[in-house]
């Protein structure tokens, strides 16, 4: 079954909502059931994750599934930092070079 079709099953939706109905909401006491266990059990150091590369694919395109555009924010920041690095080495250079300016006017040389 493939995740791309973004309609649901009706008739999926409606039995989930049903049995949620009678189940009612968690209780205090079970939350702190269901943390025990999990605390218990561990089930994330049995988790592999994906093993193909089919696999791996599909978790690539899960977690594309809910960005709003074309490239994830994370993607954003990586691009960002590089960009901000890039403007820090400029600036040094710029200083740097100002340095080297106000010497060769102190010194009596004659600057470019």
């Amino acid at each position: 079954m493939s995740n791309e079709s973004a309609v649901p099953n009706p008739r999926r939706v409606a039995a989930g909502r049903a049995n949620r109905a009678k189940r009612g909401p968690l209780t205090r006491g079970g939350k702190q059931r269901l943390r025990a266990a999990a605390l218990q059990y561990r089930p994330w150091i049995h988790s592999t994750g994906p093993r193909t590369a089919e696999g791996k694919a599909q978790a690539v395109k899960n977690g594309k599934t809910r960005q709003l555009g074309p490239r994830s924010v994370r993607e954003i920041r990586v691009d960002l930092a590089h960009i901000a690095h890039f403007i820090n080495l400029m600036s040094q250079a710029r200083a740097l070079a100002e340095r080297a300016k106000s010497r060769a006017e102190s010194a009596g040389s004659p600057v470019r």
